[in-house]
């Protein structure tokens, strides 16, 4: 079929249905051969992710080509997308070596990305089946993040043919998109479920018709492909409400597509054949109808019905009876934080058969679909509804060209996958047996069958005619960032790799052995191996040795898992490794008074025998948190349990001993620290007595140091994050610098000792300080001209009785630079 059949009901002129410039689409996927012909003209910009490849000829580049075809195929070219006059930002994830999957860390990473730039729908055909239907944290705050901006994400179903569920697509402020064949009926492969129910779509996803890599095209079928014909629908939405002069409200086009769904009676409600359909079918006229008339309250025909005036119905996802009325976009209750899956997973494609090649280079070009569409009348209207979609010829449908699709773990033989089928046919075709498990040790489920209907181009991956793409063929370059090098300020802990076998070993033979004593034989010792994974060796070593600082890989890591590989910014100095005993600018006195302390003279000149070389202050940074962290002595002010990471990102990568890919991120010398939380707690407790004292109450140290240490769990905990978005940076500023921000925090404890309040304490009774409920971050109004500034909100309450108001601490920061900034003293004032 082709991909804007699905707007042939759209009654808008014609040149609105190719999309507004204003509006920007992200595609979250495969690498994109933009070179092909039909992306010549596109606003395309491709952003650094984790997949530095180019598009070639592998499964997932035939994958992330076809979708971002689907989107973007230009008027007049061989695939003509949805919104070809949209922005697009191409963010590769899936890459053409291993299995096609990728953790859910590198999903969130590029979701981040994609908010960052402005994106307004984002777009991931992909997903990882998910017993609980709980995505993992990282990738759970970003898409709170595109909730919380209003950005619309719209994720597919999965090819896997069960009551399942995957992720993201589970997750309730994501759209969800299924796969149906050209009679609207879904295919026997799309996921259903539970957590699809009322945020569900049914998309075409049979044969759909786009571009493959090398300057041809084919048709593939599966939920991966049935999703970007919503979000390129949704992209139009988008751009209906900036034409009539609205500012661009993604989730209503999200919530204009769900009320506009087209659905028929189904009973029972609770039946495999009910619950597969979802909230509805795709229906872009009556979307774009409630979105033209500002008005999302009522249906087309009328609240709760269907065109033909039955009642719709949706499932309840915890009981699956079904309910009438409109269903709702985005109106779960706050996620639960949940250790979930780690890898997102697609098909793979296996590779074009001899005779399939043979059969594109004699089919007939394509040929192009309309660039504008006709306003249909009412005949037209009338027939869509019985055929709702345009069938593909029956000599592309014989082709056998294997796309990839949302889910699954391994390559499908179009051969051992039966075309699928509607499930209200005489006789349906089971599904073929299970091919391999799924990640982390699910039960298998039936494979994806992205079953290709064959090339309608003149050519596939791997068999490009010569000249098939035409000289200076590709995309118009664009900017490819707002803010050249994305900014960093992360928090977490140092870790070291050393990539390979090879450099480990260089470090363990360059390192001294190391004495260690025999047990049970007293004052016998044996020479083992260095160990360079050992913290104290480690340090001990380059200590010593500082310019092999750089041939350690350092990360940073979170909770023992690494977000991003460190390296520092050029040198413009060096710092020594031991303080010297005669400071910078010390008075005579003071070296007289060193002179005739013989202790003290001795160390000076053992510091004169043996200097230890100067080195990099990050990398003398990195090296003593590394150390600081292992150090587990009996003084618990040894033990180092945080660092601050200020930097930007490049468009590096780095490949650790594990396999696990990390971006790199140049770090800069200011504003990183390192510290311990009994120390950062304990200055804080030091403020806060000393207010007391001079206030005359007497506190509880216990109880300020538990409030204290419940505000930085919160930072390092509840809130753990990227350090990529604005909100983010600021939110870990205000965690870095609790220290100097301690008289406020103090302050705002003590401040309910001045709420006037409607019941009188008995005498006697213990002090009631305020403890911190919650922390939150808002674009804060008032900052410096080109200046990225955020609002941090640290609210207080009275735990002894909440009828008194609460306190809130405003600590506004700016984070345009690397070293976020706070402006102006903390603020306090109450909340009503």
């Amino acid at each position: 079929m082709k991909a804007r059949s699905v707007l042939r009901d759209v009654r808008a002129p014609e040149g609105d249905l190719l999309g507004d410039p204003a509006v920007c689409i992200a595609v979250l996927d495969g690498p994109v051969d933009l070179s092909h012909p039909c992306f010549e003209g596109a606003d395309l910009t491709r952003l650094d992710t984790l997949v530095a490849e180019p598009a070639g000829a592998g499964p997932m580049s035939l994958h992330g080509t076809h979708v971002t075809g689907l989107l973007f195929g230009q008027p007049g070219s061989p695939v003509t997308g949805i919104a070809p006059r949209c922005r697009g930002l191409i963010l590769p994830v899936f890459t053409d070596e291993g299995e096609g999957r990728v953790p859910q860390l590198d999903l969130a990473r590029a979701v981040e990305r994609a908010v960052q730039e402005g994106a307004h729908v984002i777009n991931i055909s992909g997903g990882e089946l998910s017993r609980d239907a709980q995505p993992d944290p990282m990738l759970e705050r970003a898409l709170r993040l595109c909730d919380e901006s209003g950005v619309l994400v719209v994720a597919a179903a999965g090819n896997d043919g069960c009551d399942c569920a995957q992720v993201p697509a589970a997750v309730p402020t994501v759209l969800v998109v299924g796969a149906a064949g050209p009679d609207g009926e879904p295919l026997d492969i799309s996921n259903w479920g539970s957590p699809y129910a009322t945020h569900g779509l049914l998309a075409p996803g049979r044969d759909v018709e786009a571009a493959a890599p090398g300057g041809g095209s084919t048709g593939l079928t599966g939920s991966s492909f049935a999703t970007p014909l919503v979000s390129g629908v949704a992209a139009l939405l988008v751009g209906a409400q900036v034409r009539a002069g609205h500012p661009p409200d993604p989730r209503a086009a999200g919530q204009a597509l769900l009320r506009g769904a087209r659905s028929v009676p189904c009973a029972p409600a609770d039946a495999p054949e009910c619950r597969r359909r979802l909230v509805g079918h795709l229906d872009a006229a009556r979307a774009y109808e409630l979105i033209a008339r500002g008005d999302l309250t009522e249906r087309p025909a009328s609240a709760g019905t269907t065109a033909d005036g039955t009642p719709r119905t949706t499932h309840s996802p915890e009981t699956g009876v079904a309910t009438a009325g409109a269903p709702s976009l985005l109106g779960a209750s706050p996620y639960d934080s949940h250790e979930g899956a780690s890898t997102m997973d697609t098909q793979s494609v296996p590779v074009a058969t001899a005779e399939a090649v043979q059969a594109a280079q004699a089919a007939p070009a394509a040929q192009a679909a309309p660039a504008t569409q006709a306003v249909p009348g009412p005949e037209a209207v009338q027939a869509t509804q019985a055929a709702p979609y345009e069938a593909v010829p029956p000599a592309t449908a014989a082709a056998g060209v294997t796309g990839a699709t949302a889910s699954g773990a391994q390559p499908v033989n179009p051969s051992s996958v039966p075309p699928p089928v509607p499930l209200a046919a005489p006789a349906q075709a089971p599904p073929a047996p299970p091919v391999g498990a799924t990640a982390l040790g699910q039960a298998p489920a039936a494979p994806c069958a992205c079953q290709g209907g064959g090339p309608s181009g003149a050519g596939l991956p791997g068999s490009v005619p010569s000249g098939a793409v035409p000289s200076g063929g590709g995309v118009r370059p664009s900017c490819a960032s707002t803010n050249n090098r994305p900014l960093v300020f992360a928090i977490g802990q140092v870790g070291v790799d050393f990539l390979t076998e090879a450099r480990r070993d260089s470090f363990r033979q360059l390192m001294d052995p190391v004495q260690r004593p025999v047990e049970g034989q007293s004052g016998v010792t044996q020479e083992l191996p260095a160990n360079p994974y050992d913290a104290e060796q480690l340090h001990k070593y380059l200590t010593a040795n500082p310019w092999a600082s750089d041939k350690v890989t350092w990360t940073l890591n979170m909770d023992s898992t690494p977000i991003y590989a460190m390296e520092a910014e050029p040198a413009a100095g060096m710092d020594w490794t031991s303080t010297p005993l005669v400071p910078l600018g010390a008075t005579k006195e003071e070296v007289v008074a060193i002179t005739t302390d013989h202790d003290k003279l001795a160390d000076a000149l053992l510091a004169l025998a043996s200097p230890a070389p100067p080195v990099s202050t990050v990398y003398r940074s990195f090296r003593d948190a590394y150390y600081g962290q292992n150090k587990f002595s009996q003084d618990e002010n040894g033990y180092i349990s945080r660092i601050s990471i200020p930097g930007r990102l490049t468009d590096r990568t780095v490949r650790l001993f594990s396999g696990q890919v990390v971006p790199v991120v140049e770090v800069k010398s200011r504003g990183i620290y390192i510290w311990h939380q009994k120390q950062l707690v304990d200055a804080v407790v030091e403020a806060v007595l000393a207010q007391a004292h001079q206030e005359g109450i007497t506190v509880d140290k216990d109880y300020v140091s538990k409030t204290m240490d419940a505000f930085l769990d919160k930072v390092y905990y509840q809130f753990r994050n990227l350090g990529q978005t604005s909100a983010d940076r600021a939110l870990n500023s205000a965690g870095t610098s609790a220290f100097s921000v301690a008289s406020a925090i103090s302050k705002a404890m003590l401040l309910g000792q001045s709420i006037p309040s409607t019941t009188v304490a008995p005498s006697g009774s213990p002090i009631s300080l305020y403890c911190i409920d919650s922390i939150s971050v808002a674009k804060s109004p008032y900052c410096r001209m080109g200046s990225d500034c955020q609002d941090v909100k640290v609210t207080f309450f009275d735990p002894e009785n909440d009828r008194r108001a609460r306190v809130i601490m405003l600590f506004t920061v700016d984070v345009s630079d690397e070293f976020p900034v706070p402006l102006a003293p903390p603020h306090q004032f109450l909340e009503s």
